[in-house]
């Protein structure tokens, strides 16, 4: 399947429509729910921010605040006062709540990685961590990454050595690995929370990240053969302007589909770039380019009907997890509109 490029590229909106308003006009069009950010309770004082976000997003993701490092610092006592944070400003604002994550691999807590537990033991830790978090959002989340970025960069592709990876399977086979035990949980947790699988590299099943992808692919198959509960994949999309494997994001949204699972796109930022490295001087040239790709990666969601979440990891270039100077985000540092706010909004008007 070919993708044109979407090139409709505005400087303004079109009115005062915002994402979540267009998407709203076409609901009975595509399968896809939300336009989505993430965000950070830290800047919820400055107000630009957060009208900006509830104004143009129907959908939410804390970007931090929800991870096992910030809720289970010290081993037994759970804090969500941040996360809680981000879930009320979901709430207050009418849109959805999306959970990231209850398990990864890194940034834990020192009491976690250090605590030479025994893999039973970390299978307890696991279980009570992942229940406790769901029975406390339970019917406020609609959907949670249970298990994040747990595959290896390079062949053969297995998990990556962490913490987690020390549960061995247990003895009735029930569980293979940490990933079974942590999907398991949710599950029983909250029956009607939508289970996902995230992971970066892998958007595409052509091109570079195919080895990546079809590993991600072929566990999650795995588990659905085996009966572990999982509902969708995230396909995190940090890349840069000259990204050019639509096609194979396209074609990887679809065999997931074909699972009968959704897709969200749930990291995306587009850096200034070239096809590899961030060495590019950011122009008028170059911001249309940016606004032609995310138009593109925005029209490849709606036409796929597993794609029901279309998510920015962050939505302003004052606040970006990657390098001052990247731009990789639809507002800039101001939050003025770029030119991917215009060219979004057209393929969504136009839809």
């Amino acid at each position: 399947m070919k993708l044109l490029l979407a090139t409709s590229i505005l400087t303004g909106v079109s009115g005062s429509e915002t994402f979540r308003d267009a998407l709203s006009n076409i609901s009975g069009k595509t399968t896809t729910k939300y336009v989505g950010a993430a965000v950070n309770e830290g800047f919820f004082d400055d107000a630009h921010y957060k009208e900006t976000s509830s104004d143009y997003y129907n959908l939410v993701t804390a970007e931090n605040s929800c991870k096992f490092s910030a809720v289970q610092k010290t081993q037994g006592t759970f804090d969500f006062a941040s996360c809680d944070q981000v879930a009320q400003f979901a709430e207050d604002n009418d849109m959805a709540f999306r959970g990231h994550n209850t398990c990864w691999g890194v940034y834990n807590p020192s009491w976690l990685d250090n605590g030479n537990f025994t893999s039973s033991e970390l299978e307890d830790i696991l279980e009570n961590h992942v229940t406790t978090v769901l029975d406390h959002y339970q019917g406020k989340a609609v959907a949670w990454d249970i298990v994040n970025e747990a595959i290896s960069d390079s062949a053969p592709y297995d998990f990556k050595a962490n913490t987690w990876n020390n549960i061995t399977a247990d003895a009735d086979g029930i569980n293979t690995n940490y990933i079974d035990v942590a999907f398991r949980a949710a599950r029983k947790a909250d029956p009607n929370a939508k289970l996902f699988y995230n992971d970066y590299n892998v958007a595409s099943s052509q091109g570079w990240s195919q080895g990546k992808s079809d590993a991600m692919y072929n566990m999650v198959k795995s588990m659905l053969d085996r009966g572990v509960p999982i509902d969708g994949v995230g396909l995190q999309m940090h890349v840069g302007t000259g990204y050019d494997l639509v096609d194979g994001v396209i074609a990887n949204m679809e065999r997931y589909g074909a699972l009968g699972l959704e897709v969200h796109i749930t990291e995306l930022d587009l850096v200034c770039s070239q096809k590899n490295g961030y060495d590019c001087v950011w122009s008028d040239d170059m911001e249309q380019q940016q606004g032609e790709l995310y138009a593109t990666l925005l029209k490849a969601c709606l036409d796929t009907d597993a794609c029901t979440n279309f998510e920015t990891w962050g939505f302003t270039d004052a606040h970006s997890w990657l390098e001052d100077g990247t731009h990789p985000l639809p507002f800039d540092e101001n939050y003025n509109q770029k030119k991917a706010v215009g060219s979004m909004l057209d393929i969504l008007t136009g839809y």
